[in-house]
């Protein structure tokens, strides 16, 4: 006899619930990148970074960090969003530009700390995916995925550069403690 399903809104968890999992594991002596949501996309003008710029107050009220790898930086000022809530110098340490002319087979990606991997579609395609559009793969913190997920996105930025970037202080911004 086969098992029941459980319904899709059981099996994927919402962006929130995603984020709340991964704030209450500050303070438990995690590796820093579990207590963050890590996106590499095209640019800040694809569906899902524009989601994930829109929730970064969301992410600061959970003491969740952030940080961010584009292809290109035009369109949406990211770096002064990522400011606004975390302060000009968060900004300038947590988002980076990686020129690859031939992105060969990198796909939007979003790691929700060491809790849940979002794939969405290969940059080369010029498409992006809506987060709803997307795949987001639950983990866990010793799990292979969470583990290759994290490995990638350190990969990629330790080749990126640091982005040319204006944001200055933004008044009442906050800035991010140690994470």
């Amino acid at each position: 006899m086969t098992q029941p399903r459980p319904a899709a809104a059981e099996a994927t968890p919402s962006v929130p619930e995603v984020i709340d999992r991964i704030g209450r594991m500050a303070g438990t002596g995690q590796h820093p990148d579990a207590l963050k949501v890590q996106l590499i996309a095209r640019s800040p003008d694809t569906k899902v970074a524009r989601e994930m710029l829109a929730r970064l107050p969301e992410f600061e009220a959970q003491g969740v960090g952030f940080e961010a790898i584009f292809t290109k930086l035009s369109g949406a000022d990211v770096l002064a969003a990522v400011a606004e809530v975390y302060g000009a110098e968060t900004a300038r340490r947590t988002v980076r530009v990686v020129n690859v002319p031939e992105q060969g087979e990198i796909a939007e990606q979003v790691n929700f700390g060491r809790v849940a991997v979002w794939t969405g579609k290969p940059m080369k395609s010029w498409a992006s995916a809506a987060f709803e559009d997307g795949r987001l793969s639950m983990t866990g913190s010793g799990s292979d995925l969470a583990q290759m997920s994290g490995m990638a996105f350190r990969a990629l930025w330790n080749v990126a550069e640091t982005p040319a970037n204006d944001a200055a202080p933004v008044a009442g911004s906050k800035a991010l403690s140690a994470r």
